[in-house]
C-alpha cells in the first residue's frame, strides 16, 4: 500500500509558519517555493512536509538578510559558494550597522542641539 502524503492548505501553512498568504504566493511566483499540488475544482494550492521544511529554510535565510536570489542559489544550486554568499551578507550587515551607528550619532547630536533654546544659531546646517 502506498504511503499517503500529508498535505496542508495555504491557511494551514500560514498558521504553522507565521507567513502571510501574500508572502507564500510571492515565493511561488518567484519560483522559490512551489506548492506540492493543487486540489479541488478551483485548484487551491497545497503543500507537503517537504514544502514546509523548505519554507522554514527560506524563512531562516530571509531572517539572516539574504536576498531572494541568494536563497534560491543556496537551495537550488549545488555548485554555489554558500560560504561566499553568507560572507557577502555579513559585509552588507556590517555596512548597514555602520550606517545605523552614524544615524544614532547624528540623532544624539541633534538632541544636544535641540536641548538648547531653539534659535537660528543653535541649529547647525549641513
Amino acid at each position: 500500500m502506498a504511503d499517503l502524503i500529508k498535505t496542508y492548505s495555504v491557511r494551514d501553512v500560514c498558521r504553522m509558519t507565521g507567513v502571510t498568504r501574500k508572502t507564500l504566493f510571492y515565493y511561488d511566483r518567484v519560483h522559490l517555493l512551489s506548492p506540492y499540488s493543487r486540489s479541488g475544482v478551483q485548484g487551491h494550492k497545497v503543500y507537503d512536509d517537504a514544502g514546509i521544511t523548505r519554507l522554514k529554510r527560506i524563512l531562516r535565510l530571509r531572517n539572516a538578510a539574504l536576498t531572494i536570489k541568494e536563497i534560491a542559489q543556496i537551495l537550488d544550486d549545488p555548485a554555489c559558494d554558500i560560504p561566499g554568499i553568507l560572507q557577502g551578507a555579513i559585509v552588507r550587515a556590517q555596512t548597514e550597522q555602520a550606517d545605523t551607528e552614524e544615524q544614532i550619532r547624528l540623532l544624539r547630536e541633534l538632541i544636544r542641539e535641540y536641548r538648547e533654546p531653539c534659535t537660528e544659531k543653535t541649529i547647525k546646517e549641513e
